[in-house]
């Protein structure tokens, strides 16, 4: 049992020892959520995590001795096999029918006889290939995700979890895609049906300084390589998930979380998990883990930040709880697969006593060219003379593309700023010196006299 508890649906935290549990504006809150368990909208703000799980569940509010309590969860205690809805009859319909046409071998029926649960759809492809379409369009607990996909990978069947809502439990419990179709009226054709989320394509990003983010590897700064991310795939419909999953031109792949919560479910090509991978066996769902030196093999990730036991479990929950499962944004995987940077960031310039990082010195380059980019810019806005004339103004979009200039050239300053080289020297003013000459010289080596500049 628990007392502080996380409402999802409101966004604010229970205090179940009084009586209006901490929030008067909602006089009725606890009739509400009294005996009425519902999937997804309570959470534990006291548990730990577990092998990279939150909670062993969700929460029902129960009473004990008169006094509320909150009680964990682990499966949904309220029916999860309604009688389907018209969408649900309507997609897997769909499902059936698209699967049918591409030739595939189509049964609705998996694993009724032996008294589990129903499959809706089972798709028998190439390779042996068997797809278990699971359409959830209610709300469901975890656990009975957890079981039902185990129970599907047991059977030999890879579960596919059919979904229309951005927050809905299967995300990233199990592999899945999402639709954002509402009504069965809407189940027409392949246009009406795009797909939001699930399948992912490799990118590589470019770790440079016309890149905002810093290194994900070093922690600052760049690095000036590539760093793998998984993106969003768009412009696939329904139709073509069907078809490359049971021809095996999407497959399923699992990507720990670095800080050791729960990972990432995804379709992607077999090209890009293979580039992906690199040779190494692939993760599975429970391990909190990084690639070990060299490619072979896990080693267990450390767990940081928000999410170390302790002052900062709440923030860490409270923010994991209020994004959406599925927020469309791209997913770091630099810690899987980094190319090395090129020389500009990896090689040393030496200018006098000072040895200066290669990174530093290309976040200079970047500076002068941002502070040029920002000069041009405010030299094309019309002059003081004609603006007070009234001949002219400065339109909005002038102003914005300076202020985002302007913005740039600051984050530039403050990273250069803050770099740790800076730590290691004596003499600042020299090394700015240093640092400038550096960054408008090809030649990595000089003799320097501070005040007198380099002497090649």
């Amino acid at each position: 049992m628990t007392y502080s508890v996380w409402h999802r649906g409101l966004g604010i935290t229970l205090d179940l020892t009084e009586a209006d549990l901490g929030h008067p504006e909602y006089p009725r809150l606890l009739d509400e959520i009294y005996g009425n368990y519902q999937p997804d909208l309570l959470y534990c703000l006291e548990a730990h995590e577990d092998e990279g799980f939150i909670c062993p569940g969700f929460l029902a509010i129960r009473k004990v001795n008169g006094r509320p309590h909150a009680m964990h969860v682990a499966k949904g205690e309220r029916p999860e096999t309604k009688a389907e809805s018209d969408l649900h009859k309507a997609l897997r319909e769909y499902t059936v029918k698209v699967a049918s046409g591409e030739g595939f071998r189509v049964t609705g029926t998996e694993g009724a006889e032996r008294g589990k649960h129903r499959t809706d759809v089972t798709v028998e492809g190439g390779g042996r290939r068997r797809l278990a379409y699971e359409i959830q369009l209610a709300a469901i607990a975890g656990g009975s995700v957890d079981e039902r996909t185990r129970s599907a990978f047991r059977d030999g069947l890879t579960p596919l979890w059919l979904v229309n809502n951005e927050n809905a439990i299967p995300i990233d419990r199990a592999p899945w895609a999402r639709l954002n179709v509402q009504s069965w009226r809407d189940v027409t054709d392949r246009a009406a049906l795009p797909v939001r989320g699930g399948i992912k394509q490799l990118h590589m990003s470019r770790c440079d300084w016309s890149n905002p983010v810093p290194c994900p590897q070093q922690g600052a700064g760049r690095c000036g390589g590539r760093h793998a991310l998984w993106e969003p795939v768009r412009g696939l419909y329904y139709d073509d998930v069907i078809r490359r999953t049971a021809a095996g031109e999407l497959v399923s792949l699992y990507l720990p979380h670095p800080a050791g919560r729960r990972g990432w479910h995804m379709w992607v090509t077999p090209t890009d998990k293979d580039e992906f991978l690199e040779g190494r066996p692939e993760p599975l769902p429970g391990q909190s883990a990084v690639p070990r030196p060299g490619g072979v093999g896990l080693v267990p990730a450390p767990r940081t930040g928000a999410w170390e036991a302790g002052d900062h479990l709440e923030a860490g929950l409270r923010s994991e709880l209020t994004r959406a499962r599925d927020d469309e944004r791209p997913i770091d995987a630099s810690l899987w697969h980094t190319e090395p940077g090129s020389s500009e960031f990896s090689r040393p310039f030496t200018v006098g006593e000072f040895v200066i990082p290669g990174d530093l010195v290309a976040a200079r380059r970047t500076f002068t060219r941002a502070l040029e980019h920002c000069a041009d810019i405010a030299a094309r806005l019309p002059s003081g003379t004609d603006i007070a004339a009234g001949r002219a103004e400065i339109t909005a979009e002038q102003r914005g593309r300076l202020a985002d200039a302007r913005e740039r050239c600051r984050r530039l300053a403050e990273e250069m700023h803050t770099h740790p080289w800076w730590e290691t020297v004596g003499d600042r003013h020299a090394a700015r010196e240093a640092l400038t000459h550096a960054a408008t010289h090809d030649t990595a080596s000089w003799t320097f006299r501070p005040g007198a500049g380099p002497v090649v």
